[in-house]
């Protein structure tokens, strides 16, 4: 519930700028290592980019605007086109999330390149990369669930290949249980993690 303790304008704005920054890395990620083991249904549905409205999550920008935490829209694999088959569809999904956790001590570095802005456009971009960093670090710790609607629900799509139309119903109750839970109970905080990667 921390985050709904720092609630204020400036932290919902640059929450929400975080999640777009998030999503679009996320997602480009995610899809462009599923082309480089073979498999084009991400590309083929529009994944392949660094648009950020193409990746981001509603109910993930929502929830990431109140609690520090979101995930992308879902991303559909094609096991039988992955040259590493249903290994390869996990193997992607977990190097696009340590892909992601590898970028957290960069942002660092443009930490360091904001303090050469105008005091104002320096706290605003510094209050973003901080929120960048947090939100990473935390749908990473969500996105490794093996549910629906989540990353990690990539493991269902190559265990049962030919049950994309039941885990596609599955996903909307899925994501509301995440949210449920989350409500209820809060989301652990990503700081000493964070450390450890700094």
């Amino acid at each position: 519930m921390q985050f709904l303790r720092e609630l204020s304008v400036g932290g919902l704005v640059s929450r929400l700028a975080a999640v777009l920054i998030y999503a679009a890395l996320q997602g480009a990620i995610l899809a462009a290592l599923a082309r480089l083991l073979g498999d084009r249904r991400p590309q083929f549905d529009g994944r392949l980019t660094l648009n950020p409205f193409v990746q981001v999550s509603a109910w993930g920008a929502a929830v990431a605007a109140l609690f520090g935490v979101s995930w992308v829209r879902s991303i559909w694999y094609d096991p039988k086109a992955n040259r590493l088959g249903r290994l390869g569809v996990v193997l992607g999904v977990c190097l696009g999330l340590a892909a992601m956790l590898a970028l957290v001590p960069g942002v660092d570095l443009l930490r360091r390149a904001a303090l050469l802005l105008p005091s104002t456009g320096a706290t605003a971009a510094l209050l973003v990369l901080e929120q960048v960093q947090k939100l990473t670090v935390a749908s990473t710790m969500l996105a490794v669930l093996p549910l629906p609607g989540l990353p990690g629900g990539a493991l269902l799509q190559a265990l049962w290949p030919n049950e994309e139309r039941r885990l596609l119903q599955a996903e909307p109750i899925s994501l509301f249980v995440v949210i449920a839970a989350i409500v209820a109970f809060g989301f652990p905080s990503p700081d000493a993690i964070l450390q450890l990667l700094r």
